[in-house]
């Protein structure tokens, strides 16, 4: 069957390895990840060749007041995202399901770069497209405009000497001004962390995830060495938090938060700088330092992440990809 059978355990892992294990992967695409989520339902679909799965999407799904029911398939799916024969049939799998949970939409977001040919072949497939015609910081769900580090076979010296130097200076300016940084797993660190990321977001009058998303999110990834917490402190006193995934090919940098009280310490540096340096322990090819909404020093996240990477360009991904089934809805659901 080309959907998992969420009742068969050995299927719900024989699916995960996969996901794991692809070239073409996402955390956001892990079964553990649906456990984050918990008003949204999972759907795992995938194709199978001579008894190997071959390709993956996973979609979570949520139902509104009026039974429009929104699918995402965070991040991905999991294939050559350049391969457009195989994401169709991905979608023609999970179609029939779909229909019966009466979605409106498909939503796809791979980390796939964008070009006007890819772009035109997505679109001459019926695909709607989401990407260039937006303007703003929040028209996508996920930011087009990411700051990855190449790390690959480099240890942490290696991906020190790419940086700018001032980057440099600041890394170890926090280093030698008594910051230290504390990492592990989230059964005693999650309160810190979210002290931090809560105060941050009220400083910059934002709304925030609660502390049961988090607490899901420690429970569904305990004990796989795939979830990080990162708390800085100076004299014991914390000052800054991070949450960073290892899946894949990457680390990814998902969540953080500072109390803004030892601003001259360059406390953010070093945070980065360890984490750069755990993706560098586990061998992994990149870090994704997450979102810039901007390509010029007028962004703040631009002008913070971009030193780290001054000579790699920023990656523009392809935006979203939207296979809609119900026109009505689908125009309701997205307009201004």
């Amino acid at each position: 069957m080309p959907i998992v059978d969420l009742n068969d355990a050995q299927a719900v892992a024989r699916y995960e390895q996969f996901v794991e294990d692809a070239p073409y992967t996402s955390v956001t695409q892990s079964v553990a990840w649906s456990k984050v989520k918990s008003n949204w339902q999972p759907l795992y679909v995938y194709l199978e060749k001579a008894g190997q799965i071959t390709a993956g999407m996973s979609i979570l799904t949520v139902t509104d007041k009026a039974g429009n029911t929104f699918a995402y398939c965070s991040k991905g799916p999991v294939c050559d995202p350049t391969d457009l024969d195989t994401i169709d049939a991905l979608v023609q799998e999970a179609l029939p399901e779909l229909k019966a949970r009466h979605a409106f939409l498909l939503r796809m977001d791979p980390e796939l770069d964008y070009s006007d040919a890819l772009n035109d072949a997505f679109k001459a497939r019926g695909y709607v497209m989401r990407n260039r015609q937006f303007d703003g910081n929040h028209d996508t769900i996920q930011p087009r405009f990411n700051i990855v580090l190449d790390i690959k076979d480099k240890d942490i010296d290696g991906v020190m000497a790419t940086m700018t130097g001032k980057t440099r200076t600041k890394i170890r300016h926090a280093m030698k001004s008594g910051v230290t940084v504390e990492s592990g797993d989230a059964d005693k660190l999650m309160p810190e962390f979210f002290e931090a990321y809560k105060t941050m977001s009220d400083i910059h009058g934002i709304t925030y995830r609660p502390l049961a998303y988090f607490d899901r999110m420690a429970a569904a990834f305990a004990g796989k060495g795939q979830m990080k917490i990162f708390i800085a402190r100076v004299d014991g006193q914390l000052q800054a938090s991070a949450i960073a995934f290892a899946f894949g090919d990457k680390v990814w940098h998902m969540y953080g938060g500072s109390m803004r009280i030892k601003n001259s310490l360059m406390i953010p540096y070093l945070m980065q700088y360890e984490m750069i340096k755990w993706a560098c322990d586990l061998h992994k090819e990149r870090y994704d330092m997450g979102g810039v909404w901007g390509l010029d020093s007028s962004d703040g996240l631009y002008r913070f992440k971009h030193p780290f990477a001054p000579d790699t360009p920023v990656h523009e991904y392809i935006g979203e990809i939207d296979d809609v089934m119900d026109q009505a809805a689908y125009d309701e659901f997205t307009k201004e």
